[in-house]
């Protein structure tokens, strides 16, 4: 995997107090069977972080002063000083933190024993440097002491056709509502569609979040060396920043706070949506949050969303923005990110995704803001490839859904907008649409927590239990994280379980759980 902000690798090294055991190449074996060194480092490390690194050596045969060196390399042949120390009689063990800098490959580490100028002990191993940027499953939100309010605007949804039905709150994109579908030509709006859509989602009390983007044909550099989805142009730099500026301007100007949420571009680490820079979306996101907070202050601005399912185009894109962003001073107030498994993947891949995400985050010293998944579905291919999805069988159509919803909860996404309200859409997995079954699980895993107080989940081997209350009362959602079957024991003060598809039964002892989550509740629950 290559990064694209490769600097001069720099190992520091500090005190530490652990360290773990490796095999070791000796350099010196003779030596080594009469007084051995020790060497203690992990196998691997990943690129961004640190790892614990220890030098042991055993008591002195003579008096003679020893000395101990440590040093580095990147190729295994030149190799840089990191310590010099001075090894007492009765020996000792010196423990280091090294910093993997930001190459993938390898550290080799070297140390030696010296007495006087005469090497007489040395020991050598390596640490495979790795990605960091790939799929691992995120740690459970940090929730307070009170809880998480559950509002309707964890329910996103994305209107093709028609209005949504249970959505919270809907985002506005493929419904001709992009800037080059607003503005044909250069200071000319076109605004029919996008006025259409607003007044649709405020006659359903729905919150809107605008995609800004893509490019006018008459707007960008020139045509495109490739496919792009949104129109011909629409991937493409623009001529002059100052263009979307005044479109940006223009939408604010006539909408101001009937838009909620302003979003600046749309899955720019894909090609076909957006061939700029990292460094040049950023600064479109500068520009777009001073006039969009100028005028509405109160509106909120989404970072242009990523893709996570092609790790290498991630890795290529999504770190450079955040570090972009990061120069201007984090001009945003949400980060986007698309969850998309692959066309095999589950709900449980979908998470891992999200790992990778916020891995990136936390790589590049970003704020603590509010992660929203702007969209997801389950089965779907390449739109470029022209293949079909792959169907997701209905026995597993509630599972997802509602995994979807209660996952974005346990790892702290707090929206997620579903991919796409529409009757049939032969690149998605899917299908949601009135009195549709994966319609029916997302009003019931809505009406399940909606208005709820969400305290956080328990992890016992496979099985996640998620607790939450209702004007005090606490009930609770489980379900196991591998699809496995599991029975627990029905927690205190709980009476009755109630499925997927709306059923309550009386709970004994113990109530049985499957990856299709289940509300267990008490009497008024």
């Amino acid at each position: 995997m290559r990064f694209t902000r490769v600097r001069a690798v720099r190992l520091a090294v500090a005190m530490v107090t652990t360290a773990l055991a490796v095999g070791l190449v000796s350099a010196a074996p003779a030596q080594a069977a009469r007084t051995p060194l020790v060497l203690t480092a992990p196998k691997e490390a990943p690129a961004f972080s640190e790892f614990p690194f220890s030098v042991t050596v055993p008591a002195a045969t003579s008096s003679t002063r020893r000395t101990g060196t440590l040093t580095a390399s990147r190729d295994g042949k030149t190799f840089t000083r990191l310590s010099t120390w001075r090894i007492p009689k009765a020996g000792s063990t010196k423990s280091f933190t090294v910093q993997t800098g930001e190459e993938v490959g390898r550290i080799w580490l070297r140390a030696e024993v010296r007495e006087g100028k005469k090497v007489v002990q040395a020991r050598q191993t390596s640490v495979r440097i790795t990605n960091p940027y790939r799929p691992t499953e995120p740690d459970n939100a940090q929730i307070p002491e009170e809880g998480v309010p559950v509002s309707g605007t964890l329910f996103g949804n994305h209107p093709i056709v028609g209005t949504p039905e249970f959505a919270g709150t809907v985002r506005l994109w493929d419904v001709s509502t992009s800037w080059n579908q607003i503005e044909r030509r250069r200071g000319v709006y076109t605004w029919e569609a996008l006025d259409r859509e607003v007044a649709k989602a405020e006659a359903a009390g729905q919150q809107v979040l605008l995609v800004l983007g893509g490019t006018p044909e008459w707007a960008a550099v020139g045509p495109a060396p490739g496919a792009e989805f949104a129109g011909p142009g629409s991937s493409m730099p623009m001529t002059d920043p100052a263009l979307f500026e005044n479109y940006v301007r223009a939408v604010v100007g006539r909408y101001g706070g009937r838009i909620a949420a302003y979003q600046i571009w749309n899955e720019a680490n894909i090609s076909q949506f957006w061939r700029g820079t990292p460094e040049l979306m950023a600064d479109l996101t500068a520009r777009a949050n001073a006039i969009i907070k100028a005028a509405v202050p109160g509106a909120t601005v989404v970072a242009a969303s990523t893709g996570s399912r092609w790790v290498k185009g991630f890795t290529e894109f999504y770190p450079d923005y955040l570090a972009a962003l990061r120069e201007f001073n984090w001009p945003i107030d949400v980060f986007s990110v698309h969850l998309y498994p692959l066309p095999s993947g589950t709900p449980r891949d979908r998470v891992f995704l999200l790992g990778m995400m916020k891995t990136a985050l936390t790589i590049a010293k970003a704020p603590a803001l509010p992660i929203w998944e702007t969209e997801i579905n389950y089965g779907i291919t390449n739109p470029g490839s022209g293949d079909a999805a792959r169907p997701i069988p209905d026995a597993d159509i509630p599972a997802y859904v509602a995994r979807t919803y209660v996952d974005s909860l346990r790892f702290g996404v707090a929206r997620s907008y579903w991919y796409a309200w529409t009757p049939e859409y032969r690149l998605l997995g899917i299908q949601m649409w009135n009195g549709y079954l994966a319609t029916r699980a997302y009003a019931q895993v809505r009406e399940w927590v909606i208005d709820s107080t969400f305290s956080g989940c328990s992890t016992t081997g496979a099985v996640v239990t998620c607790n939450f209350d209702r004007a005090n009362v606490p009930f609770y959602i489980a379900y196991t994280d591998d699809e496995s079957l599991a029975s627990i024991p029905t927690p205190a003060g709980m009476t009755v379980y109630q499925t997927m598809d709306g059923v309550t039964v009386a709970a004994g002892s113990t109530v049985a759980v499957s990856g299709t989550p289940v509300l267990i509740a008490g009497p008024t629950g």
